[in-house]
C-alpha cells in the first residue's frame, strides 16, 4: 500500500499540468470535473495589484476544473504556494467527475477578496492553457475569458476608491 492520497480540485492556474507538477510533484491520477453551485471570480489580490482566481458559492452556476489525486504530503507544498492560511484556506467540496460520480476533493478559497481586480495576462494564459490541456468545455473557456475581461471594466472606479 502506497502513501495516503487525496483529491485536489484545481480551477485556476494549477489546472496547468506543468505548474501543478512543479508545485505538487507527479499526480497519481487526473481528470476533468465540475463543482456545482459555485462561480469563478478573479477577486483575490495578488502582487502588482492583479487578481488571482477564486471561487464563491453561487446557486445554479458551475466551475469546471481538474481533479488531481496527489499524495497527502503534497498538500504541504500546495498550502505553501497558496499561502495558507493568510491568503487562501483549504476546504473539502463534492465535485462531479465526467461520469457523474461525486468525489470529495480539497479546494482553495481566498480569505480576502476585493472588487475591481483583473488577472495578469500571463496568469490568465496559464489558466486557459490548463483548461485546454484537460479538454474543458469550449464555452466554459470562453466564460473564463469573459469573467477576466468583465472584472477589468471596474478597475478605474476601484482605483479611485483606494
Amino acid at each position: 500500500m502506497g502513501p495516503a492520497a487525496a483529491w485536489y480540485f484545481a480551477y485556476g492556474s494549477n489546472m496547468n499540468r506543468a505548474q501543478m507538477r512543479s508545485r505538487a510533484g507527479q499526480s497519481l491520477e487526473e481528470q476533468p470535473a465540475r463543482l456545482e453551485n459555485y462561480e469563478l471570480l478573479f477577486n483575490k489580490k495578488a502582487r502588482g495589484g492583479f487578481a488571482t482566481a477564486n471561487i464563491h458559492p453561487a446557486s445554479g452556476k458551475t466551475v469546471h476544473g481538474v481533479l488531481y489525486k496527489i499524495p497527502e504530503s503534497a498538500f504541504r507544498n500546495l498550502d505553501r504556494f497558496e499561502s495558507v492560511p493568510e491568503h487562501y484556506r483549504r476546504i473539502e467540496v463534492a465535485v462531479t467527475d465526467g461520469t457523474g460520480k461525486k468525489i470529495n476533493a480539497q479546494v482553495y478559497i481566498a480569505t480576502k477578496v476585493e472588487k475591481g481586480l483583473r488577472p495578469a495576462p500571463h496568469y490568465l494564459q496559464t489558466i486557459l492553457d490548463g483548461a485546454g490541456e484537460h479538454g474543458l468545455p469550449a464555452e466554459y473557456i470562453e466564460e473564463i475569458k469573459a469573467v477576466a475581461g468583465a472584472t477589468s471594466q471596474h478597475q478605474t472606479a476601484a482605483n479611485k476608491e483606494e
